[in-house]
């Protein structure tokens, strides 16, 4: 199992949360599964600061899907595997309940977005679930969905909201860690695909 794999998924979960909010998160082992190695974190609570009324995100439910999405990035092979070429396509064809149709996103964030939809399909998808729009928006991924349940209130919509925390650390481009970076643009980026230009 390669030695980067732990690191990466930090890095991703610190870039999701920042340094601040990741305090209290760390990797405990990488377990090989079926779905790919699947990084185990300790996730430590979080003390609130007295005075402090924003929402918080949910540092377990971003810790494991950052576990399910470095799997599938891993899933056998000793580097990161290439994004499917139709990427877009094969979402909607692989999870046709939860994505639906196209999404407006770009292939780097394929493995979280499928990752996302495998766990929401994995819990139940609610009564009445459709995917209203999976798209970019200002360098992080946004979802907007409808259900006959407050999907607030359930998993997928944790899920979901994990999912569009943790695209603010995921390169759009190649799915690698990366950073929101403004200029023009506001995108997510790598460092690598951060110097090239268009």
């Amino acid at each position: 199992m390669p030695r980067v794999i732990p690191a990466e998924a930090l890095s991703f979960v610190r870039g999701a949360l920042d340094e601040a909010g990741a305090v209290g998160i760390s990797v405990i082992r990488v377990d090989p599964t079926p779905q790919g190695p699947r990084v185990q974190f300790e996730v430590l609570p979080l003390r609130r600061r007295r005075g402090d009324t924003r929402r918080l995100p949910d540092r377990g439910v971003i810790a494991e899907l950052v576990s399910r999405m470095v799997a599938l990035r891993w899933k056998d092979s000793p580097e990161p595997r290439g994004i499917p070429e139709h990427h877009q396509m094969d979402l909607a064809i692989d999870h046709p309940r939860v994505i639906g149709d196209f999404t407006e996103t770009g292939p780097g964030w394929h493995w979280l977005l499928s990752a996302a939809a495998s766990w929401i399909e994995e819990t139940g998808v609610p009564a009445g679930f459709r995917s209203v729009q999976v798209k970019e928006k200002f360098g992080t991924l946004r979802w907007y969905v409808c259900s006959s349940e407050d999907e607030d209130r359930l998993q997928a919509g944790r899920i979901i909201s994990a999912a569009e925390w943790v695209s603010g650390a995921v390169c759009e481009t190649c799915g690698a860690p990366g950073k929101t970076r403004t200029g023009g643009w506001i995108r997510t980026m790598c460092d690598a695909h951060a110097k090239r230009p268009g």
